[in-house]
């Protein structure tokens, strides 16, 4: 299907959602585009978040998409139960995922969005990693660390133009020696015996903050499940690991195993990679936008 075709149907779902409870939905507007749909129902005060760019196994079985989205449901709703600043679901919608013409969704309350940055966005991640603490939802262990990755890198035999063979044997050794430490919690473990699981955020949570009039609002918790912290922090930079060590003592957590910060660096830079994979259902921009990444990819492999 055309990619704008497929917008233009996820934003028709979307609106007839809305109107079948009773919104008034007639001038939708598109905020985000990438790996989801994300469109304000306008007038309505409704931002409903559409996924789009999904392996072939997640389209064929939207049992998985709607289990992953009752988790980040549940994760938001939990976090403002305690008063975390998160990005709610609608109270004027089911707070459970919606299904429209083979298309998930999740519908959120759209808050006024301002610009500026976070003041402390160490001290806002280790907050974050607190609140998700006290939270009692049952979460998978590393949501997207199963067969996301070898779907990825099997649809990349058929990409040599965006993924070298080489290159596509080297990411398959870097999955298999990354899986024998990220597979479960058993083998994080043994791995790592004084690695803490807990709920995280799951996907780079300083880019995932919506700056409202009122302070910061997490956002996007799609990847929210169980893991180490490490994984929250991967990528982010030395100063600010540093500032987030100092900033989680404060708060009773412990500060970041450089070790395992690495691996999860491994693990996220991998993770880009096998986004290529996803090429024929992503926006072109994303695919230009990563393929530049694979010689840095490459280049911080260990020997």
């Amino acid at each position: 299907m055309d990619l704008e075709e497929r917008t233009r149907r996820a934003v028709a779902a979307a609106q007839a959602v809305g109107a079948e409870h009773g919104l008034e939905v007639d001038a939708p507007v598109v905020l985000h585009d990438l790996f989801s749909v994300v469109v304000h129902l306008a007038p309505a005060p409704v931002v409903m978040r559409i996924p789009t760019v999904l392996t072939p196994s997640r389209r064929a079985d939207p049992a998985r998409t709607l289990a992953e989205r009752r988790d980040e449901l549940a994760v938001a709703a939990a976090l403002d139960q305690i008063g975390f600043p998160t990005t709610r679901p609608s109270p004027l919608l089911p707070a459970a995922p919606l299904e429209r013409d083979g298309f998930v969704m999740t519908a959120w309350e759209h808050v006024e969005v301002v610009d500026g940055e976070v003041d402390d966005p160490a001290g806002f991640v280790a907050d974050l990693h607190l609140a998700l603490r006290g939270i009692d939802v049952d979460l998978p262990f590393l949501t997207f660390w199963d067969d996301w990755f070898s779907e990825t890198l099997d649809a990349l035999e058929a990409l040599p133009e965006l993924l070298a063979p080489d290159d596509l044997a080297l990411a398959r050794r870097e999955h298999a020696r990354l899986d024998e430490v990220l597979r479960s919690p058993e083998a994080l473990a043994a791995a790592f015996p004084h690695a803490a699981v807990q709920p995280i955020h799951g996907d780079a949570p300083t880019h995932n903050v919506l700056l409202t009039p009122e302070g910061p609002l997490v956002s996007d918790l799609e990847h929210a499940g169980l893991g180490p912290v490490e994984w929250d922090l991967a990528m982010l930079g030395r100063e600010f690991v540093h500032d987030y060590d100092a900033a989680t003592v404060l708060r009773g957590g412990r500060p970041a195993n450089r070790e395992l910060l690495a691996l999860c660096e491994s693990a996220r830079w991998l993770q880009m990679v096998c986004c290529l994979g996803l090429a024929p259902a992503a926006p072109p921009s994303l695919i230009e936008a990563l393929v530049p990444l694979v010689d840095s990819w490459r280049a911080q492999i260990p020997e």
